[in-house]
């Protein structure tokens, strides 16, 4: 049989309480629903039903079987009569006539110590001792606990059904697969501390690719650029160039300016400079300010506005939608992120760090706050030097037009003019000199000194040598154009210089360089401000609307966490306590001849815990993904701390109820789960050995001596089964095979063919080879219980069925010794 994870529950009633009333209808529905709301279910087959009830008191109780029986929710009943027969020299146990199959059938515990003894054994018995009666209930918790298990209920079913009266005394060997409480709290303490402790350090870094890099600036849109944006067309590219044009005519001008044509030119040569610098100014400060107005209106700080966008339609700037960065895609991209960190299980410290690390660096800043660095680029200064340049003046370097003077000097002086020739040079020096420089009182006074001394020696030498040397006649008229010459390259120096100083003292560089570097901010502003304006907001909301969410989740766990501390004690406290566990009633771990407690907590069980703490964070998130990804501001109403609480507490009532063995039903790997062998350390082959033909008999029969004259002592009269976890089932086959070295043969119930041992079909039945001589076993979807169940049915003629008579408070008035005719449905009376 093959394990199920449906919710077959087997309801327990307790007729031995007096305060249980299974007569009313509506009282016994309500015992079903408050079984279900135990079992933490809101939906559940409870047509099992396991009823504990005395033998002194079954007879008295037939009206109660008679509705169990003949309610329509209760498909299979099975009864443990506990306690001794009511006279000392009794033989026959009374059941009420309602107890029969196909709907009922009853187990008799005549002595929950129960008696060491097999079937055919003709020898000594094996007595047991213990510090509870012999119809304690505390001893019959290990049963109670195997036979609500629905696959172990509906086994024992079949088998009674299939015995005299539907009666048997029941002999259990049961191997509890079963972490110690303090071990497993550690365990679990070790797992939340893994998943709520922020790492050494915490991994936030940038998003790894994709549209979240392009959020945070890190990459640029992929098949997109800035002339798709901003197209030449549009206003403010129009005004770029119409800066650049100026700056060029003004650039074109002063070239002009620097010639001869500048130098010789009537007038005032700079009125066309100044006008150009003046419409460069004002083009330039056009173009700041319309970069500056735009920053302001399409902010983008919170996501563009319709005024945003009307005003950057009104400027020709063009917004197309950037692949992957819409909304619902940008949510699922941060959600595939958290869930691929939650799978790698890393603690929720760092990714609540990742969140909201991604979410400052997605946030936008806003164009409005590059108006500073605008006017950094572009000050006023620079605007007030274009639109009205300072006037010119005579260059810095005099070295050049001093040479040309002195050389002119020297022509002259050696020309046939001589010294009337350098006085004539002079004027000219002088005329140059005051060209240049606009005015004789804006002439330096160092350019004039220098021109002065350079003429001094130049004319001195020249007249000198003229003196000394006598050069020829033909001579003169050469000279003195070289000297006039001379004198003219002296002046275009100093004109070059005096234009070149202008051309910086009017900023003429630093202008064009702004306007590069306006349209570079302007291009950044259109990429990462205005285009992804929305997408960034929305993003930096939702990943931390996520943030929040895994916050909350971790701070709840952390709580957990505090109060597993506080339950878990010490590990050599934890030793001491558990060195005096014995019997059944002494709590988990404790161990019988019937019941033994196996398991301990390893690096297997503290892995897989870790794993089921991860997806329960994911399954707390999982109801919350779309919400709050379509609306990032619900988040803090969100019931994450009260689901949290609702997973947590359901998962640790588990191993109670399960053991640790199965998976959580939020597990996302389960087909990778460890066995149960693996997870709580169990040794398969103690499994197999309990079910081997030597081992069955160590079963504990639950009667006492005396009572084991009413048994069928017969060899053959007894059925037994075994029950193992269906997460077992292939490797206890291999531990079968390995310890039987079987590897054909046929099945216990039924034909099983000649499969090999694990075979689907052969492992499906249940069968077992006959080399390996086990049982029919169960699988059962509980990873908590294996061992041996054997069912001993009563002599013929122990057990007498009942019907009431007339006093019905009391015992039946009469011995009826037979059932009622099978052409009673199930639930009817007789």
């Amino acid at each position: 049989m093959n394990g199920s994870t449906d919710d077959r529950l087997v309801v327990c009633i307790n007729l031995r309480d007096d305060r249980t009333d299974v007569t009313d209808p509506r009282a016994l529905e309500a015992l079903f629903r408050h079984a279900m709301r135990e079992a933490h279910v809101r939906s559940a087959d409870v047509s099992r039903v396991l009823v504990i009830d005395s033998v002194d008191t079954l007879p008295a109780h037939h009206a109660a079987y008679e509705r169990l029986c003949s309610n329509p929710l209760v498909g299979n009943l099975l009864c443990l009569a506990v306690g001794e027969l009511p006279g000392p020299d009794e033989r026959v146990l009374s059941v009420p006539a309602q107890l029969r199959p196909p709907v009922a059938a009853t187990l008799w515990i005549g002595d929950v110590r129960g008696i060491g003894w097999r079937p055919g054994q003709a020898g000594s018995l094996s007595l047991t001792d213990t510090d509870i009666a012999a119809d304690d209930l505390a001893g019959l918790e290990p049963l109670i606990e195997l036979l609500r298990v629905a696959e172990v209920f509906d086994e024992a079913m079949a088998t009674l059904s299939d015995l005299p009266g539907a009666v048997a005394s029941p002999a259990l060997r049961l191997l509890v697969h079963e972490v110690p409480e303090q071990d497993l709290i550690r365990a679990q303490l070790h797992a939340l501390d893994a998943c709520v402790s922020p790492p050494d350090e915490l991994r936030s870094g940038p998003a790894p690719g994709g549209a979240l890099d392009v959020l945070t600036g890190d990459v640029q849109p992929e098949d997109l650029s800035v002339e798709e944006c901003l197209p030449e067309g549009s206003v403010l590219r129009q005004a770029h160039w119409r800066t650049a044009e100026a700056l060029g005519r003004l650039n074109d001008r002063l070239d002009v300016l620097a010639g001869w044509r500048g130098l010789l030119r009537a007038g005032d040569p700079a009125d066309d400079v100044v006008q150009s610098a003046r419409e460069a100014g004002y083009a330039l400060a056009d173009y700041r300010d319309a970069i500056e107005q735009t920053f302001e209106w399409a902010d983008g700080r919170a996501g563009l506005d319709a005024d945003g966008r009307d005003h950057l339609a009104q400027m020709g700037v063009q917004l197309p939608l950037v692949p992957g960065t819409r909304p619902e895609e940008v949510g699922e991209e941060l959600r595939r992120q958290v869930v691929q960190r939650l799978r790698r299980r890393r603690p929720l410290p760092e990714i609540v760090s990742w969140l909201r690390d991604f979410a400052g660096r997605a946030v936008p800043t806003g164009s409005a706050a590059q108006l500073d660095r605008l006017h950094r680029i572009c000050p006023d200064e620079l605007l007030d030097s274009l639109s009205e340049p300072p006037p010119p003046a005579i260059g810095t370097d005099p070295v050049p037009p001093a040479l040309w003077a002195a050389t002119a000097a020297l022509l002259a002086g050696l020309s046939p003019l001589g010294v009337w020739g350098v006085l004539v040079v002079l004027v000219l020096l002088g005329l140059g000199a005051v060209r240049t420089a606009g005015a004789p009182r804006r002439v330096a006074p160092a350019t004039a000194a220098a021109l002065a001394v350079a003429w001094l020696v130049g004319g001195a030498a020249g007249v000198g040598l003229r003196i000394t040397a006598g050069p020829p006649v033909w001579t003169g008229a050469p000279l003195l154009v070289l000297a006039l010459l001379a004198t003219a390259l002296s002046a275009r120096s100093l004109w070059v210089a005096a234009v070149r100083q202008w051309r910086s003292d009017a900023c003429l560089a630093e202008a064009a360089e702004a306007v590069e570097r306006l349209g570079d901010v302007l291009d950044q502003g259109v990429l990462q401000h205005w285009l992804l304006a929305d997408a960034r907001a929305g993003a930096s909301d939702q990943a931390k609307a996520l943030a929040h969410l895994v916050q909350s989740v971790c701070d709840t766990l952390a709580e957990f966490a505090e109060q597993l501390g506080r339950r878990a004690r010490p590990t050599w406290d934890s030793a001491q306590r558990g060195s005096g566990r014995t019997g059944p009633s002494g709590g988990r771990g404790g161990s019988t001849f019937a019941v033994e407690y196996v398991g301990q907590a390893g690096e297997a069980l503290r892995t897989t815990l870790a794993g089921d703490i991860t997806d329960l964070v994911a399954e707390v998130l999982a109801p919350y993904w779309e919400v709050v990804l379509r609306d990032p501001s619900s988040a803090a109403a969100l019931p994450v701390v009260s689901r949290t609480d609702e997973l947590m507490n359901e998962y640790q009532r588990q191993p109670a109820q399960m053991g640790t063995t199965p998976p959580p039903p939020f597990a996302s790997a389960s087909a990778d789960r460890p066995d149960p062998a693996t997870l709580v350390g169990v040794d398969l082959r103690r499994i197999v050995d309990v079910l081997l033909p030597d081992s069955r008999n160590e079963a504990l029969q639950l009667c006492s001596p005396d009572q084991l004259r009413m048994l069928d002592r017969a060899p053959g009269a007894a059925r037994s089964f075994g029950f193992v976890p269906h997460a077992m089932q292939g490797a206890f086959w291999k531990a079968v095979v390995s310890s039987s070295g079987a590897d054909k043969g046929t099945g216990g119930r039924g034909d099983g063919g000649s499969e090999a041992p694990g075979s689907p079909r052969w492992a499906a039945r249940g069968s077992s080879p006959d080399g390996a001589g086990m049982p029919e076993i169960v699988w059962t979807a509980s990873g908590r219980f294996a061992g041996l169940l054997r069912l001993v049915p009563l002599s013929t003629g122990a057990v007498r069925p009942v019907w009431p008579g007339p006093d019905v408070d009391g015992a039946p008035a009469g011995d009826h010794s037979s059932f009622p005719s099978a052409s009673h449905a199930s639930g009817e009376t007789g």
